[in-house]
This record gives structure tokens, sequence and C-alpha cells, in this order.
């Protein structure tokens, strides 16, 4: 136990230094991880998705909700600056039909004078010049001009040593072009060193006639700005007053007040995208324009539009980022409060997929603990009603099929290994019933017999047999059909046979006959066997020999000439009780030799299918130069053309040689 111990310490610390999990499976590999990070990623592209979708909608309406209140802010700054300036233009009209209405009388033209700035906070000063003679034509001149200072009032005379207002530009534009008009923003020592604007009206005896004079009412540029707001470059709206020469009266950027304008603004590189805002500007007419503003890196939108007929615009330009931030700040608190839900849904299902993971982790650990052969370890979970019990019953199932093939392969092993002791021991008394090489001398000359038989099986139907009879060798060769453990039995009975036969005939023919009408007898397995069957006189050479359909067996001569023995064959033993076989006779000189064979040599094949064959074997047997080694040169012979091919046949060659003794040489 204490062993085990060790050893499952060190497999996990192996697994570990691997990156496996206590349930032996890669961390990349686990179910866990892979449902964890399908289901994180599946979070997270949803809530993008969702938080992108609500984001691009969201920003649509605010961008459009924006474009409509910055329009109604525009509409009504612009009436405000209407109202303002119509007023002071309705002043300045109410103060020349007075003037009218007075005549040349000096005290009430200057009662009025100052009523006009009295009577609108907005004026900051007034101004009246009458041309000798204007209303009547004894009238001398009279001109003056009144500012608000203070709770006082300064007074000018408008053409005093040094000045005359008739050389002044805005005298010959007012009384020459006959129209009213606004002045660009100025200062002077009259106006107390603040900017002014001036309505100018030109002054007229009759409806229609010549302009005889002019009023002129002065309105602070800061009233202006009152009116509008004022704005920073930090501000998310901001507010623009233009001049009628288009002149920035009021600007985000101060240093561009009263020393740019947007002509020369829209001529730079950078701000050219302006030009439409000019153009509308020029015309008089509304405008609009979202462009990229390189001041702060983003996209604006800017609009103007005109204050009446007065030649003054009102221009109001917002960010996009203005617009967006509280959207983004939603965003950014949408993803972020998405994202701690991810995490808190992935730590709930971390907590889930273990107890869904772990039973399947203590079934792959019994899976691995069978894999090792522990079958007998205790599998847990099979009694669960859920997809892992059904899975721990198929595991035991299995574990039980797999026990019982083992006890199966274990039994068939013995019963094999049993059989193959068996068989060995057969192979061994099958062996032993064949006879050893053996020499016969007699009469001066010495006949050799050798043969070699190797079974394709352990056991094999091939055989052969020699014995003495009077003063003759008896040989016989045989190939038992089939293959096997019928076949030897069949060969041991055929051998048996065979012997009986053979000492009791007088010819080999005789014997075949015998041997045949015994072997077919009650030969209800329908075997048989081709034998060559025959016998050697020792003292004169002479050979007989009978054929059951064997193989022919061939004479090899003395001078290493070789050639088949022609036998007329009858039909194998075991077949037909009653045949016939012919016996045929030869004889044997000094150095000849009969050999002998069975059809596993020429029905050898190699790894193409083809056959030793018979000239095959006729060509190995006259190369042969020592005729004691004949049978071990055939038999080689065949296993070298079969190559590495298997033995599909029993192998069996027998010679018989003759020499003369050296007493016989002499």
């Amino acid at each position: 136990m204490a062993q085990h111990s060790e050893g499952s310490a060190a497999d996990a610390q192996t697994d570990a230094a691997h990156g496996i999990a206590d349930d032996g499976v890669r961390w990349h590999r686990s179910l866990r991880t892979r449902l964890l990070l399908w289901t994180s990623l599946g979070a997270a592209a949803l809530l993008l998705a969702g938080t992108w979708l609500i984001y691009a909608n969201a920003r649509e309406l605010l961008v459009a909700q924006s474009r409509h209140e910055i329009r109604s802010l525009a509409e009504q700054g612009a009436r405000t600056l209407q109202a303002t300036l119509g007023s002071v233009t309705v002043s300045a009209q109410t103060l020349a039909a007075s003037v009218r209405g007075i005549g040349y009388a000096p005290r009430e033209l200057d009662a009025v004078l100052r009523a006009a700035v009295e009577g609108d906070p907005d004026i900051a000063g007034a101004m009246l010049i009458l041309e000798p003679g204007a209303l009547a034509d004894a009238d001398p001149e009279h001109s003056w001009y009144v500012r608000r200072d203070g709770d006082s009032y300064y007074v000018q005379p408008m053409r005093y040593e040094g000045y005359d207002y008739h050389d002044q530009p805005w005298w010959p534009r007012t009384v020459g072009g006959g129209k009213a008009w606004w002045s660009e923003p100025y200062r002077n020592n009259a106006t107390g060193g603040q900017y002014f604007v001036t309505y100018n009206l030109p002054l007229r005896r009759t409806p229609g006639g010549a302009p005889v004079g002019m009023v002129s009412l002065d309105v602070p540029v800061q009233r202006l700005r009152d009116l509008v707001g004022a704005s920073a470059t930090d501000d998310a709206i901001q507010r623009m007053l233009l001049s009628p020469e288009r002149q920035y009266v009021l600007h985000p950027q101060a240093a561009l007040e009263m020393a740019a304008s947007l002509d020369g603004q829209a001529r730079q590189p950078a701000y050219r995208v302006l030009q439409p805002l000019l153009d509308a500007v020029r015309a008089r007419r509304d405008g609009e324009l979202e462009y990229f503003d390189p001041r702060n890196g983003g996209n604006r939108m800017t609009l103007v539009r005109p204050v009446g007929d007065s030649g003054w615009t009102l221009g109001l330009s917002v960010s996009e980022s203005y617009v967006l931030a509280g959207l983004k700040r939603t965003a950014r608190q949408v993803l972020i409060g998405g994202l701690v839900a991810i995490a808190l849904m992935l730590l709930l299902l971390q907590l889930v997929a273990r107890r869904i993971t772990g039973p399947l982790a203590s079934l792959t650990d019994s899976a691995r603990h069978f894999d090792a052969g522990e079958f007998d370890r205790p599998l847990p979970h099979t009694a669960r009603r859920d997809e892992v019990g059904l899975m721990a019953r198929a595991f035991d199932h299995a574990r039980g099929s797999i026990k019982a093939q083992m006890a199966q392969i274990e039994q068939m092993a013995m019963a094999r290994q049993k059989l193959d002791s068996e068989l060995s021991i057969a192979r061994e008394i099958q062996l032993a019933m064949l006879p050893h090489d053996r020499a016969v001398t007699h009469g001066g000359r010495s006949l050799r017999a050798q043969a070699l038989l190797e079974p394709a099986k352990a056991v094999g139907g091939d055989f052969y047999c020699l014995f003495e009879r009077d003063d003759a060798l008896w040989f016989a060769i045989g190939d038992v059909s089939d293959k096997g453990v019928p076949a030897a039995l069949f060969m041991a009975r055929s051998i048996t046979v065979l012997e009986i036969a053979a000492g009791r005939a007088a010819t080999p023919a005789q014997a075949l006959r015998e041997a045949g009408m015994r072997l077919a007898a009650n030969n209800d397995a329908c075997m048989f066997a081709t034998v060559l069957c025959g016998c050697v006189l020792l003292d004169s050479g002479e050979w007989s020999m009978a054929s059951a359909g064997h193989e022919p067996p061939l004479l090899r001569r003395a001078d290493g000439s070789a050639e088949f023995v022609a036998l007329a064959s009858g039909p194998p033993l075991g077949i037909e009780t009653d045949a016939v076989y012919e016996v045929w006779h030869g004889l044997l000189q000094p150095g000849d030799a009969l050999v002998a064979y069975t059809d596993g040599i020429t029905e050898a094949f190699d790894a193409q299918q083809q056959a030793f064959g018979s000239e095959r074997l006729l060509q190995h047997v006259r190369e042969c130069t020592d005729p004691a080694r004949l049978c071990a040169c055939v038999v080689a012979a065949a296993h070298a053309f079969a190559g590495g091919a298997p033995q599909s046949d029993d192998l069996t060659v027998l010679a018989l040689s003759l020499s003369a003794t050296t007493a016989e040489v002499a």
C-alpha cells in the first residue's frame, strides 16, 4: 500500500509537469476548460454585440437630438439678438421722427437725444447731426453726441476745432448711401475705451426726401455678448457672434475677438472646411456643417443663423465628444458591469462544472486502472439514475465482458499450449518412426540409402521407409493427402501396412496392391496416399519399382547425367481395393543413384507463386557432385527458391546410391 501511495504521488508530479490535471486530462483538452472557455467567449461576444447595438442606436438618437437642440438654441439666440437690435432700430426711427416734429429747437433736441439714451438700457449713446437748413431753410447746423457715463452724461459736439464729422467715413456712407446700417465694432475716446457698435440712420426732412442729417445710436458690444452668452474653448456649446463684415465679436478663443474674421480663418488650410459656413453667412441664410476640428481632434457640428436683416450672424458649435460623452460613460459602465457579471457567471459555472465533470473524472480514473489491469477496483456512480450512472453501468458491463474474454483467452492459451506440447511429442514420435540412413555392403558393393524429411507443420503426411529382406533393400516413399494430425495418423498406418505388405510380396507391385487393399478398408475419412515402392538387389544392382500415383523418380548416372524414370503409375493407396500396378526394372551401376521425392519439392512456391518445378529439380540433381549429400542439396535448393515464402507442404527426398568396394575395384 505504501508503494502504491508513493507511485501515485510520483504520477501526480509527472502529470503536473506535463500540464495534466488530476483527472489525467491535459487542461486544454478538459471538458471543464472547454465549457468555461466557450461559455465565457460566448457571453463576452453577446455582451459586446449587445453593447455595440445599444451604443449605435443611442448614438444616432443622441446626435439627432443634439442637432435639434442646438438648432433650437440658435433660433432662440438669433431671435433674442434680433429683438434687441430691432429695438435700437425702432429707437433710432423714433428719434428721427421726433427731431422732424420738434424742428430746430436746440433745448428740445438735446432733451430728445438724452431721452433716447435714457429710454433704452441697451443704448449707451446717441448722436444727432442736422446740416444747416435741414428742417427749415434758416436753421443753423446742429450736431451733438451724448453718451451715458455713470450717473451723468458725456456730451460732445461733432464739429469742433480739429474734428469735422464730414471727414469721417460713416458720414458719406450714411448720407450718401441713404440707407440705415450697423457699423463694425470700434472704440475711441468718445466711447470711453469701450467697444461699441452703432446703428446709423439717415435723417430726411420729408419721407422720401434727400438726407439732411443722421441719427446714430450706440450699443455696447458687451451687451451683445451678454445676450449671446460668453463661452470658452472647453465649453460644451461654443457661441460665436459675427459682425456685418463677419468679424469675430464673440468667439471661444478670446484672441480671435476683434482681431480675426471668418473669411480669414476659412482661408487657413486647416479650416478650409469652414467655406460652406462662410458662403451661408455671406448669402444671409442658415448654414450647418459637420467637420473634423484639428483643435480637439474630434468631429464638430457648427451652424450659423442670420440675425434678421441687421447683417449680424449668430453661430453655435458643439463637439461630438460632448454629445457622446454621457453615452460613452454609460457604455463603459455597461461593459464593466457585464464583465463583472461574466466573471460571476464563470465562477458559478466553475462550481457547476466541477459537479458535472467530477463523476466523469472518477470514471476516467477507473478506466485508467482498468487499462493497468486492475479490473477488480470498485467502480463508482453505478447507482446514479442520470447519464453518469448510465455510463458507469456501461463501464461495469464492459469490465465484466473483458474479464470473461480474458478468462476465455487464458483457457484457449492453455489449451493451445497443451496442443503444441502434444504436437511436439507427436512430431518426435513421427520422426522416430522414420528409419535412419543406411548403408548395406554385399558382394563387393555398397548400397547407401539417405533421406531427409521436413514437415510443413508440427506433424506431416510425408514418409519413407527402408527394410532389408533376403539380399535386397526395399524402400518406399509416400505422401498422404491433407496435412496435420489426420495425415500423420494415416501416415503411421500406411508405414505399418507397407512394411507388412513388403515383407510378404514378391514384387513392389504386389506390395502396393496388398497395402492398398488394407488402407481402403474402413477408410471412412476417404484419405489416400501416393507411394513409390521398390527394391534393389544388393549383388547385381538390379532394381524394380511400382508407383501408386507418386511422382516419377530420377536416375542420376555416375557421369553426372540425370533423367526421370518413366513409370506407369496406378491409383493412390486407400481408394481402390483391387488396383493393379506395373513393375518397372532397371540397373544401378556403381556411382549411380536413384532419387525419389514428394510433390512438396516440385511444388515449392516463391513469393510470386511460381513453382520450383521438375526442371529445376533435375538441374540441381545433376549439379550435386556429392551423391552422399543429394537429399540436403535438393531441399536447400527448394528453400533457396522459395526465399521468404512460407513452406506450403512437406519436403521429403530419398536417395539410393550404389558404389563399388575397394576389392571390386581392384
